[in-house]
């Protein structure tokens, strides 16, 4: 285990704390120790699923991330923190923020990443993200964080924005407000198709939907869910993204997940048919829609089995008092018509320094410039 620490000496204007803050660097980190601040700080900051320790700890458990710890700490005090794994290309050193950097594991994407900062010191997520710039590394892989960091890592190299993309979410107190009965706020074209498909898979019997509440139930319905999964991209001539890998490791966030209550497989069924799965994370207040398989194979005429699945599911999560229902980035129309909101994420690159992958990258971003303004 390898520590360094440097410290910034000015904190931004208007910071109710001590401008003393210290960057504290560590590799190889005592994973139970790592474990125990992290779901500290955990209940003083507002993350996400993305950087909750269920997450963290399934990348670290499945020998996934080389991690490479970034501290922020006011007197000893830890107020913000963020993991990446790290790995050598030739000459070049590059980093990626809570992922791999590998579409096997990757996909669907980490979405609102960032690091995790103490609510009390919204100060250091600023000194967090400059620290990047004091790591050694030539390229950095940020994936699915919020498009208001940029400016700041503009100022320590080139970024190459791969993809900004809006992540739809619906919220939740207006269905509280409606019964649960999210089509009552939705246009009339898409209340009419969900409340005909309803209807539709009501004539097998009624509609139910039931959460795994023990991990060997969660497995199952997994499985299921990626066999759904699988035979609906086939369908479309395309992979998915159900690979073993995927598989082997999201069976372990989804371990530590029913466990904690902070994951959730669902099941849709219509009598005895099934409809479909949703795999869903739950953190805070906010319930993130992140994976699914729909039997559509044995879908009756009318059915659609997703936006019936969905709409259950909101209503599920009303009723449970949640506030946010989270589609994640993509804007598929299913998603931007259940939603009445959405927030901006974006997956980039940063490069730093002079060695070949740094190059490479600043070339990229300057052929997309030149791209951006032909088009203008």
């Amino acid at each position: 285990m390898t520590r360094g620490t440097f410290d910034f000496k000015r904190s931004p204007s208007g910071s109710d704390h001590d401008p003393a803050l210290t960057v504290v660097v560590e590799d190889d980190p005592d994973i139970a120790a790592l474990g125990e601040e992290w779901q500290a700080l955990e209940a003083r900051a507002d993350g996400s699923f993305f950087t909750s320790w269920t997450w963290i700890a399934a990348l670290l458990a499945n020998g996934l991330v080389h991690p490479l710890v970034v501290r922020v700490e006011a007197a000893g005090r830890l107020v913000a923190i963020g993991i990446f794994h790290r790995r050598a290309r030739g000459f070049s050193r590059s980093l990626s923020l809570t992922s791999v950097d590998d579409p096997e594991y990757d996909a669907p994407y980490v979405e609102h990443n960032g690091p995790l900062v103490d609510r009390d010191y919204p100060e250091a997520s600023g000194i967090w993200w400059q620290a990047i710039g004091r790591l050694g590394a030539s390229v950095v892989y940020l994936p699915g964080i919020a498009p208001e960091a940029l400016p700041g890592l503009r100022r320590l190299g080139t970024v190459l924005v791969e993809r900004q993309q809006p992540a739809p979410r619906r919220s939740l107190a207006p269905v509280r407000a409606c019964g649960g009965d999210v089509t009552a706020l939705m246009s009339p074209n898409s209340r009419r198709q969900i409340r005909r498909a309803i209807r539709a898979c009501e004539q097998s019997g009624p509609l139910t939907l039931d959460r795994a509440t023990t991990p060997d139930d969660a497995r199952l319905a997994f499985a299921r869910m990626a066999d759904l999964h699988r035979a609906g991209w086939r369908r479309r001539g395309q992979a998915g993204a159900m690979s073993p890998s995927f598989c082997r490791f999201h069976l372990d966030v989804l371990a530590r997940g029913v466990a904690a209550g902070t994951a959730d497989l669902l099941t849709v069924r219509a009598g005895d048919r099934l409809i479909g799965h949703l795999y869903n994370f739950r953190y805070g207040r906010t319930v993130s829609a992140y994976q699914s398989g729909f039997a559509y194979d044995t879908a009756l005429p009318h059915e659609k089995p997703g936006l019936v699945c969905h709409a259950l599911a909101i209503r599920h999560y009303a009723e449970q008092g949640l506030e946010i229902y989270d589609f994640l980035a993509g804007a598929a129309r299913y998603k931007t018509s259940f939603a009445d909101h959405a927030r901006d994420l974006v997956w980039l690159r940063l490069a730093m320094g002079h060695a070949p992958l740094a190059l490479m990258i600043r070339a990229r971003a300057r052929v997309a410039a030149y791209r951006d303004r032909r088009d203008i």
